[in-house]
């Protein structure tokens, strides 16, 4: 027997899809990203990992670790996810038992105890990497969802409107954060148990918003996986033939490889500018999204037609925040709050606009392979960064983390302006 082919999707059909699917994606975008957020990569992490060691690598590597095993694993999901049709259990079935992690993780804190700091060490780095390892499982698929059971515009508004939401979230959170660090919360480490708890649950509550996304057909998938010999020289390829795309991958590379100043700046302000943690935790927070919900509103509403442009601008906020810190680091805390104000603009702009325009730049059968390559090939930076900024740290201070990271992104900034045209124009 034959199946017979569905009629094909009418524009209004398509767009009561679109509707629908964009409320999904929206909630479990804003509360999967408050979650994270609570537990702050640039703050909370590198605060409470400097309280159980005082490597300064391992400080640096905390910071970057989940991005780390986010982008990491996506090259070769990529490889396999060419001959799948539907993707949609590609990225809902791992986030099943992945997005409890960090809960479990907060409830070994609180049984290993103050008495233990090299055993909560280990544990954070197996639980916090196993969640970013299968948050990596699910990002080619998502992006992959994304691209095509969304319209172009909603897609921005995603991204802009969820970045937004987080950061006005982030704003009510703040003060308890500050209050569960300060002298009024828990004795340490059940402080920073609490606030795991807390992003652990959020976790969870992403659960139920993804089960219902409608899935939209995307390219006409290969009968067969390529075969490594082919697949790998074939990435090369690619890279070689665009010259947009490899120059975008360029940017990006040396962006991330300027995050090694990301975790120093919460360590100069408690180690150097005598700020205490939860001051500096919470305060700088609420720079940091402050910055982060205007970039974010921008980018949603003009995100979508001047991609680029916003890309180059988040760069511009992006090099303010070194170059203030340096300015911190003579002058005092009053410059380091305006540095974690343009660095949160960059956050909330910054990374939504390199996804939107790889989604946007590739076609719906090479995007599996361009969000895999882009983002995979971008964890290059970030392996690099922790041991290069932890080791300038360690022999010559915080300033010589900042000033190779605004170096790298003056240099992002110059390949954007010279090799990266919009989508539209590409």
């Amino acid at each position: 027997m034959i199946k017979p082919v569905s009629a094909p999707l009418t524009a209004e059909e398509r767009e009561r899809i679109y509707r629908r699917n964009f409320v999904f994606f929206l909630t479990d975008y804003t509360i999967f990203s408050i979650a994270l957020n609570l537990i702050g990569p640039t703050t909370v992490i590198p605060d409470f990992v400097r309280k159980l060691t005082d490597s300064e690598i391992l400080i640096a590597t905390s910071s970057q670790l989940f991005e780390i095993g986010w982008l990491l694993p996506q090259l070769l999901v990529a490889r396999r996810l060419v001959r799948v049709a539907h993707k949609k259990w590609w990225f809902v079935g791992p986030n099943i038992p992945v997005r409890t992690l960090i809960l479990i993780f907060s409830g070994v804190i609180v049984l290993l105890g103050p008495e233990r700091p090299g055993a909560i060490l280990a544990a954070f780095l197996i639980f916090y990497g196993l969640a970013a390892l299968g948050d990596g499982l699910v990002g080619v698929p998502w992006m992959d969802l994304v691209g095509s059971s969304l319209d172009d515009r909603r897609r921005a508004r995603l991204f802009g409107l969820g970045n937004a939401a987080v950061g006005i979230t982030i704003l009510g959170l703040a003060p308890l954060a500050g209050y569960i660090l300060g002298e009024g919360g828990p004795e340490f480490p059940n402080n920073y148990a609490l606030l795991f708890a807390v992003s652990g649950v959020l976790f969870l509550l992403t659960l139920p918003p993804i089960l219902p996304i409608r899935e939209l057909p995307s390219a006409k998938p290969l009968e067969t996986i390529p075969p490594l010999r082919e697949y790998l020289p074939g990435l090369v390829t690619v890279l070689r033939r665009d010259l947009p795309f490899r120059a975008v991958v360029a940017a990006r590379l040396l962006t991330t490889l300027a995050t090694m100043a990301a975790p120093f700046y919460i360590g100069l302000a408690t180690e150097k500018l005598g700020l205490s943690s939860d001051e500096a935790v919470s305060r700088l927070l609420l720079m940091q999204t402050l910055g982060s919900v205007a970039g974010a509103l921008v980018f949603s509403r003009y995100g979508h037609d001047r991609t680029m442009r916003f890309t180059r601008m988040a760069l511009l906020f992006a090099s303010a925040q070194p170059l203030l810190a340096l300015l911190a680091s003579a002058l005092g805390p009053g410059p380091l709050y305006v540095a974690f104000l343009a660095g949160g603009v960059a956050a909330g702009s910054l990374g939504i606009s390199f996804l939107n325009w790889v989604i946007s730049y590739a076609r719906p059968e090479q995007r599996p392979v361009y969000a895999g390559l882009f983002n995979t090939l971008s964890a290059v930076g970030l392996l690099i960064a922790p041991l290069l900024g932890g080791s300038l740290v360690q022999s010559f201070g915080y300033e010589a983390a900042f000033v190779v990271a605004l170096v790298a992104l003056g240099g992002a900034l110059l390949v954007l302006l010279r090799y990266c045209p919009s989508p539209a124009q590409a």
